[in-house]
């Protein structure tokens, strides 16, 4: 009989073992990653085509054209495409990025029949209509202006300017006005000349049995594509020698700062060491930075510290929101507790909180099929080995504070460091 009053025994997680995925290499070309779990009646399929900001010769165009896959196709109008996805429960959308472009469908498995032609419609018969695309053009304008409006998307812009230089495609964000000027024609080509089968990883999971199986097999065969180039790109030199930037709102009480510099990427032997010294630093609710410029300074409600990885780079900052007044106070406090790391080995006991907690974090994130598909797309995408999480859990339990020291005064060289400022200057 259960024992409710002892706590249940404490045991260290050795290894975790994440789905292995099905792997069929269609007659199209195209592989396609199947990882079943009949948990829930659910299924969800990824299309990542190689067609993110990277590949753009003219910037705001990669977003554009995803969006208006949906805006009609040979077989359906925008509206019957939205109502078909509605009708059946389900959810179609897309998600460019900076290496990739995303389209993902959820929906119950017993749909999938009817729901595949819409998708493989939108995918490859898109017609592009200009009075869409004149709608969708004036509501990502007016979007723009509303963002740039806030502190926040100011900061992180500049910031990233920064970091990769002004037009380098990883730059977060847009310039004003800087989408007035793209026309259809643009981003039409630019769909014509990236979206291709050569690159592009299709991911099922959910609930996919053999009929099903068969069933995207024998429908993913047929997709086409209006490039069969393989995309070239190539990154502009992103070494800039400019370190701090302010973008003055004078009318504003607040501060957005973003600070950081670029990161090993993340094939680098020393990654997943990096990841637990950015948990000390700023990756949780209780890291260094919280505990002091939140709870001790009362300067924000929140403070954090990212590794931003990129299939080509990665990049390290931390960024919070200050009053105006306490904008300079608040550099120097970040600056201070990084140089705290870099002269002082971190206590054991706060070692061993920020590794059971990111051991928890971790299994706590692949309790789904989604999500341990998520942590296989990774894998995939960024062509990374299969022991990639088995190195990472291995990481956290062996690291030291010696080590942390280590790489707090190799990666965290203050010198390097770029600041973005975005509000009213203080006094």
């Amino acid at each position: 009989m259960l024992d409710r009053t002892k706590a249940p025994e404490i045991q260290e997680i050795d290894a975790v073992s994440l789905q292995v995925a099905e792997v069929s290499h269609l007659a199209n070309g195209v592989k396609l990653h199947i990882i079943k779990s009949e948990t829930q009646p659910v299924i969800r399929l990824d299309f990542v085509f190689k067609a993110g900001k990277v590949y753009e010769e003219v910037k705001g165009t990669a977003d554009l054209a995803a969006k208006m896959l949906f805006e009609g196709t040979a077989n359906y109008t925008a509206k019957q495409i939205a109502e078909k996805i509605a009708y059946y429960g389900a959810s179609f959308d897309n998600t460019p990025g900076y290496d990739r472009t995303e389209f993902t469908l959820y929906c119950l498995s017993k749909y999938t029949e009817e729901l595949l032609p819409v998708v493989l419609d939108v995918l490859q018969n898109p017609v592009f209509p200009s009075e869409e695309f004149a709608t969708l053009k004036q509501r990502n304008q007016q979007n723009l202006k509303i963002q740039r409006q806030k502190n926040n998307y100011l900061a992180t812009h500049t910031f990233t300017k920064l970091i990769y230089g002004e037009d380098h495609p990883y730059v977060f964000g847009y310039n004003e006005g800087e989408l007035d000027t793209i026309n259809l024609e643009e981003v039409k080509a630019f769909y014509y000349n990236n979206y291709s089968l050569d690159g592009l990883e299709i991911f099922a999971c959910g609930a996919i049995n053999d009929h099903l199986e068969k069933l995207l097999i024998d429908e993913l065969s047929t997709l086409s594509a209006p490039s069969n180039n393989r995309n070239q790109f190539k990154l502009p030199d992103s070494t800039k020698d400019k370190k701090e930037a302010y973008d003055e709102i004078a009318e504003s009480l607040q501060s957005s700062i973003r600070t950081g510099l670029s990161f090993p990427s993340i094939h680098h032997e020393d990654y997943h060491k990096l990841t637990v010294l950015n948990e000390i630093l700023g990756g949780y609710f209780g890291s260094r930075l919280m505990r002091n410029i939140r709870e001790d300074k009362g300067y924000t409600y929140g403070i954090y510290s990212s590794i931003s990885p990129k299939e080509e780079s990665s990049m390290f900052f931390i960024g919070t929101d200050v009053n105006y007044e306490v904008t300079n106070k608040t550099i120097e406090e970040i600056q201070k507790e990084i140089r705290l790391l870099q002269e002082e080995l971190v206590p054991a006991d706060e070692l061993q909180t920020v590794k059971s907690y990111m051991i928890g974090k971790f299994l706590n994130n692949i309790g789904t099929i989604f999500e341990q598909t998520d942590k296989y797309k990774k894998i995939i995408l960024y062509n990374l080995t299969t022991e990639f999480y088995s190195n990472y859990l291995s990481t956290i339990r062996t690291i030291t504070e010696q080590e942390i020291q280590d790489l707090a005064k190799k990666y965290l060289d203050l010198k390097n460091f770029k600041t973005a400022i975005a509000g009213k200057k203080p006094e």
